[in-house]
């Protein structure tokens, strides 16, 4: 006992000693960061407000801190809620709260209760189900086993996390591969396959993916009004074109040698009582959400039907509701926050006065915007690099939704490294893939998927967004 209470000081000694490097690598990250601020801060920038040049710099130091990861980042979002509410809210008509609004706008809301959904799905062992019932009905050939994990992980990406969903469909491929001889090129088109599936998968709907979210609300404050049935009508085209792509890039550069995989078996008991309501939940929200335009009820407010219905009944308890992703939440309305005052303050209009924008061809600004969507998100969250580059990119031109359209799209189609997106950290991380396939396959898609992205937008678009 006593050798036991002398060693255990030491090692808190060790680890306090590393805790307070950290800390105060930070602190000098932190204080770097807020210098480079003030100095842009005291440069003679011409034509800019002093509203435009404090946004501008609050802009800075969101950005610099969601590119390091200094501190979590939802953390980021309450700092520049707490920074525009100090330096901008006597510029800004003397009132903080019009920060605190994006904090709960009708697009969280809507986020709010896929989260729900998606956590009702996990805990109920739903997600499992759409899983198996889909290889049961693909069949056993090396390719159709590829196809069908992917489609389900696209399927489950719609609707959930597509980082809850390339976990669980990991865990399955593990188990698949085990019993598949290592050197089969099968086993790393499977691991790139579900992570990239599920990267594009969360196009599809507006609750699929945060940078969507972000879209319809920073289009809806210029006067643009996309229904989930309209986004949805738009997206699941090209996902599915996206997908047929990267199915297609997979099968021509990895041959499977076997000739069947081995399923898991899957024990069927029945539905329970509680797997029929959530199911049935399930598909009323859906079904509300695709009928918004017949029966009028905002899609933001049917999302609370999961919510009341799931806590109401006890079907979720209070450790699933702070399980539901709050960071995501709080990071996403941080970004809306900066998007509404670099559009208020001014500072949007600023940029696009710096360069004559209008003098270039549109399907040019597309093509740099994607350029530059993939390079940022290639180093930073696909939420932080929305919430940057989102607020800029609509007021280049007076198309704008092509301009939105395109930044949110290119955010899920950037899944280039390991830290390019959480899928592809999960599936780097499984060790079933090598880095530079991920590079090398992560790059074509990405370049393919942008030029058709860009040309489906120019031509398409138009038809559903006005």
């Amino acid at each position: 006992m006593r050798a036991a209470a002398f060693s255990c000081p030491c090692k808190l000694n060790i680890d306090d000693e590393s805790m307070n490097k950290n800390i105060t690598k930070k602190l000098l990250l932190i204080l770097l960061f807020c210098v480079i601020a003030y100095v842009v801060y005291v440069l003679p920038i011409s034509n800019i407000s002093e509203a435009s040049k404090r946004t501008l710099c609050i802009l800075i130091i969101a950005a610099l801190f969601w590119v390091s990861e200094v501190v979590p980042l939802y953390v980021t979002s309450f700092i520049i809620l707490f920074l525009q509410s100090i330096f901008l809210t006597n510029l800004m008509g003397g009132n903080f709260r019009i920060f605190l609004v994006p904090f709960f706008d009708s697009v969280i809301v809507l986020f709010l209760g896929g989260l729900v959904l998606a956590q009702a799905l996990k805990k109920y062992d739903l997600d499992e189900w759409f899983v198996f019932v889909i290889l049961k009905r693909v069949g056993n050939k090396p390719y159709r086993v590829l196809i069908g994990l992917m489609a389900v992980t696209a399927f489950l990406s719609m609707w959930m996390s597509n980082t809850a969903t390339t976990a669980l469909m990991i865990g399955l491929v593990l188990v698949l591969t085990q019993n598949i001889p290592s050197d089969d090129p099968l086993i790393p088109a499977l691991a790139l396959g579900i992570p990239f599936a599920a990267n594009i998968g969360g196009l599809a709907t507006p609750i699929g993916t945060p940078p969507n979210a972000l879209a319809i609300s920073i289009l809806r404050a210029r006067g643009i009004n996309i229904s989930f049935v309209g986004w949805t009508a738009f997206a699941l085209p090209l996902t599915i074109i996206l997908f047929f792509i990267i199915y297609f890039i997979l099968r021509l550069n990895f041959r499977p040698k076997i000739e069947t995989v081995k399923l898991i078996e899957q024990k069927s008991n029945g539905f329970t009582k509680e797997q029929k309501m959530v199911l049935a939940v399930f598909g009323l929200t859906l079904l509300m959400w695709l009928t918004a335009e017949l029966h009028k009820i905002p899609t933001s407010i049917v999302s609370l039907i999961p919510v009341i219905i799931f806590s109401g009944f006890g079907l979720l308890k209070e450790e699933h509701f702070g399980g539901l992703g709050w960071d995501t939440l709080m990071l996403m309305g941080g970004g809306l926050s900066l998007g509404m005052s670099i559009e208020k303050s001014g500072l949007s209009s600023w940029f696009v006065s710096l360069i004559n924008f209008q003098a270039f061809p549109n399907i040019l600004l597309l093509a740099i915007l994607a350029i530059i969507t993939i390079l940022l998100t290639s180093f930073i969250s696909n939420t932080s690099a929305a919430a940057i580059l989102l607020p800029i990119a609509v007021g280049l031109s007076k198309k704008s939704v092509d301009m939105a359209l395109i930044v949110s799209i290119c955010a899920s189609i950037a899944m280039i490294l390991p830290v390019s997106t959480p899928p592809n950290a999960i599936a780097y991380g499984s060790g079933l893939i090598k880095i530079k396939n991920m590079v090398k396959y992560g790059s074509i898609i990405a370049l393919v998927s942008a030029i058709i992205v860009i040309f489906f937008t120019k031509a398409i678009a138009i038809l559903f967004f006005k």
